[in-house]
């Protein structure tokens, strides 16, 4: 664990392996990546930042906008040293992830992004944010209740475990941060149009009880990246990871796998 230009960091693994960065998803933390951490640090060297505001991640003094979440990043790779890494985003992750690589691709050699999607907020989604904002100052109980019911597919809604772990990371992040959250990703930068610049292997994620990004928003994407794959997780809604972690892990294994294959392959080239 770490803090650089006070972003924390959950780290796992050997320093000198290939990197790859976890970015988590609203209204979760870090924490949400723990059991990837633990199964892909056996290879890589894993590392997973809290977002200003969400778990040990502290908020600004000014206002926060989408662009803070990615420049905090941004500022964490260039001074830790880390050259080159995969960033692996889900949700609000894979959208910091798009952005992140408008601004620095030369950081980036591969990507995963799961339960994500380009375009910015429309007028509709603006409103539904505020709509969230307001839940969440009426009642924050009901507001953590409705983010379980709307996030988590339809197979995991009666999965106990899940739902406890759920509530416990989501239940650690604070009414401002959440509040910064929601406002933040109503000011993302659309990503649309800057898909097809992307020029690293990635693997994109999409589940079939995906309430929150459809499978249509990840073909999308996959149309967009010229170099991606597309894989369906089963029987999971919005948080894939950790809906159906042993699917979700064997899709990301068979990409770090093709991705070392390929590697290999261009360096014998060059």
């Amino acid at each position: 664990m770490m803090y650089v230009n006070t972003l924390y960091v959950q780290t796992q693994g050997s320093f000198g392996h290939q990197p790859i960065i976890f970015l988590h998803a609203f209204p979760m933390s870090s924490d949400m990546w723990k059991g990837q951490m633990q199964t892909f640090s056996k290879t890589h060297y894993t590392l997973a930042p809290d977002l200003p505001g969400f778990g040990k991640g502290a908020l600004p003094l000014h206002s926060v906008t989408f662009e803070h979440y990615v420049d905090s990043v941004l500022s964490f790779l260039r001074e830790s040293g880390i050259k080159q890494s995969i960033w692996c985003g889900l949700s609000m992750g894979g959208y910091v992830a798009l952005r992140l690589y408008e601004k620095a691709p030369e950081l980036c050699c591969g990507l995963i992004l799961s339960n994500t999607k380009a375009p910015a907020d429309d007028n509709a989604a603006k409103n539904k944010r505020w709509g969230a904002i307001k839940s969440l100052t009426n009642d924050r109980e009901d507001f953590l209740d409705g983010q379980w019911l709307s996030l988590i597919g339809k197979s995991s809604q009666d999965n106990l475990k899940l739902k406890k772990q759920f509530f416990d990371i989501a239940s650690k992040n604070t009414e401002e941060g959440l509040t910064a959250g929601l406002v933040g990703m109503s000011s993302r930068m659309d990503s649309t149009e800057m898909l097809t610049t992307i020029d690293v292997p990635t693997l994109i994620i999409a589940s079939d009880e995906d309430k929150i990004v459809t499978i249509s928003d990840a073909e999308v994407l996959n149309r967009g990246i010229k170099k991606s794959k597309l894989e369906i997780i089963h029987g999971a809604g919005h948080l894939s990871n950790m809906e159906n972690p042993e699917s979700w892990n064997t899709a990301v294994a068979g990409f770090l796998e093709r991705y070392h294959t390929t590697a290999i392959h261009e360096a014998l080239m060059n």
